[in-house]
């Protein structure tokens, strides 16, 4: 609490219903019950409903805002932890209506903050005529924990797309390859968890373009689609409403139900075969051996066809997951877009994270089809620049970095700024995800640069040199406010600071103002109390702006950014000295 105020942070979680009362609900989390470290049947618990306030905003919910909120309980599970019938009967039998993996990360860090929470949950859900999925194809080991190694995302509807790749000169082969699609219409991407498929030559290529293959053949194989005729001269892009009918099983994937076919769509050529992305994440060097998948592709595919959306969504983002110990999923509050990622250890992006992947069906106004595309890959460029390129975990940009954006185009309209907003929502939620799933983190460093006369490009450098500093990360490890580290950070490069006397610099440490005028503000039993507060706190919000005395730099454009990273652990150093044994 701070100034006698209640201290509220809004939080809006992905849920799995155990009912389906829960379904077009606008849903209210009032409290939880952590089974994070054990299993369901443990049923017993202490209620924790003083953490949840009981104001509640539902004004541009977006998820059925004029029907009336539902207040819930949640179960917080571990990942892979999925509730048997049974359990999910004792659960009900209890009062809970959802379980989570989202939720207990983020309400731990707050709520030893003193945040109390409003926390609004969601159902994960696909928009119109995309599907997803994900298999243990045989790429990992089946006896792993979380065995699942192949995602699968089609569109029945052809797709623009936009996206960012890593900066690494050493590309994986899947980078180079959707590179090459540039301003190509896809149908969708395949990607592979347990093997990078990079550094591994010849056979890497063609393990990649088996890895296409998969996806592409059973598309025109199995799967009603329609395709666009490619046309740079026609500023109205042809929609081909001529399908592809191999088989009557249309479904077998999970596929979202609730569309009509566009009676105005266009007549286009049919093309040989649905171009699709792809992606692989995990040991460099390794060769990529897709000869179970093969066998069995298609097999498990059908096996999940009966999947509901949220499973699809979650199967999915699980099988993108290397040392990930949770799935990361993020939808903007309309529920236009949805993302997913993987991420937790070698994390500096340089355009994006270790994989990320967007999707939305949304027109935008004001915009023909010639610009449309040439619109969401600057937006994307500057959205992910804004969020995924300010934040680390460990200041390595990984060989298989991207982020990408896919777009139909079969929904509601939009404006430009809508679009921008919603997508900027899903980034930022993925990124939190990240950052609060850092390898062997046990403090998340939430760093802010506040109206401050230096360039947005130098700020942006500034803010990564404090939040890749061994020395910064380290003190916050130790509970040590020892804040001249982060002042030495911050002026590490002098040319970066163009000019800035740093006189004129305020830093405070969990609200507490620990430099100004360019001295301590702080000592003795006041600085022993930050020690406590920094020992028990999960966030640790560190903010740099100018004092109150600025007169001599107000001709000078003021700007902001906002970065996240995580304290160095002795666990981090353990997992990644035992990666590939």
């Amino acid at each position: 609490m701070a100034n006698g105020k209640m201290k509220i942070k809004e939080l809006f979680i992905p849920v799995i219903p155990l009912t389906e009362e829960l379904t077009g609900k606008e849903l209210r989390i009032v409290d939880h019950l952590n089974l994070t470290g054990s299993s369901p049947r443990n049923i017993g618990f202490i209620p924790v409903t003083e953490l949840y306030t009981s104001q509640f905003n539902s004004e541009n919910a977006g998820i059925g805002a004029q029907q009336q909120c539902l207040e819930i309980k949640v179960a917080a599970l571990a990942n892979g932890e999925v509730p048997s019938e049974e359990e999910k009967s004792l659960l009900l039998s209890q009062g809970i209506q959802a379980y989570s993996y989202a939720l207990m990360p983020l309400a731990l860090y707050y709520c030893a903050e003193g945040y109390t929470l409003s926390a609004k949950a969601y159902i994960p859900s696909l928009p119109k005529y995309f599907s997803m999925t994900g298999f243990h194809s045989g790429i990992k080991a089946a006896s792993k924990e979380n065995n699942l190694d192949m995602a699968v995302l089609f569109s029945e509807k052809p797709c623009s797309w936009a996206g960012t790749f890593t900066k690494n000169a050493m590309k994986a082969i899947c980078v180079e390859h959707n590179i090459e699609l540039k301003s190509k219409t896809v149908h969708g991407l395949i990607a592979n968890s347990g093997n990078a498929n990079c550094c591994t030559g010849e056979e890497g290529i063609k393990a990649d373009n088996d890895l296409r293959k998969l996806l592409e053949d059973f598309l025109e194989n199995t799967v009603e689609i329609e395709v666009r005729e490619q046309s740079t001269q026609d500023t109205v892009a042809r929609l081909a409403s001529s399908r592809l009918r191999r088989t009557n099983d249309r479904s077998v994937l999970n596929v979202h139900e609730d569309h009509e076919d566009d009676e105005n769509a266009e007549i286009g050529v049919r093309q040989p075969c649905p171009k699709v992305l792809s992606a692989s994440t995990g040991v460099i060097g390794r060769k990529l051996d897709l000869s179970h998948a093969k066998k069995v592709f298609t097999e498990k595919i059908k096996e999940k066809k009966n999947s509901k959306s949220y499973e699809a969504v979650y199967d999915f983002a699980r099988a993108i997951m290397t040392t990930d110990t949770v799935p990361k999923i993020s939808q903007d509050q309309k529920q236009r877009f949805l993302g997913i990622c993987k991420g937790s250890g070698m994390i500096a992006p340089n355009m994006a994270t270790m994989l990320g992947f967007i999707i939305t069906d949304v027109r935008i106004s004001g915009l023909d089809n010639e610009k449309v595309t040439e619109f969401m890959q600057e937006t994307v460029s500057e959205i992910v620049n804004a969020t995924f390129n300010n934040i680390s975990v460990d200041g390595d940009t990984s060989t298989n970095d991207m982020v990408l954006l896919l777009n139909n185009f079969t929904g509601e309209e939009i404006n430009q700024e809508e679009f921008k907003s919603s997508l900027e929502e899903v980034c930022k939620g993925l990124c939190y995800q990240i950052i609060a799933d850092g390898e062997g983190l046990t403090k998340i460093i939430d760093l802010k640069l506040e109206n401050l006369p230096i360039s947005p490009l130098n700020l942006q450098k500034i803010g990564r040199n404090i939040i890749n500093s061994m020395l910064v990360k380290t003190a916050i490890f130790g509970n040590d406010p020892n804040w001249g580290r982060i002042v030495a950070a911050f002026a590490r490069e002098e040319a970066l600071l163009e000019g800035l006397d740093m006189s004129l610099i305020e830093v405070n440490l969990l609200d507490s103002c620990v430099f100004k005028n360019a001295s301590a503000q702080i000592f003795g039993a006041d600085l022993d109390k930050l020690a406590k507060r920094l020992k028990q706190a999960r966030h640790v919000e560190i903010v740099i702006s100018l004092t109150k005395n600025k007169s001599t730099i107000e001709s000078k454009a003021l700007n902001s950014a906002h970065f996240l990273g995580n304290d160095l652990s002795y666990d981090y150093v353990k997992i990644n000295a035992e990666y590939t044994s």
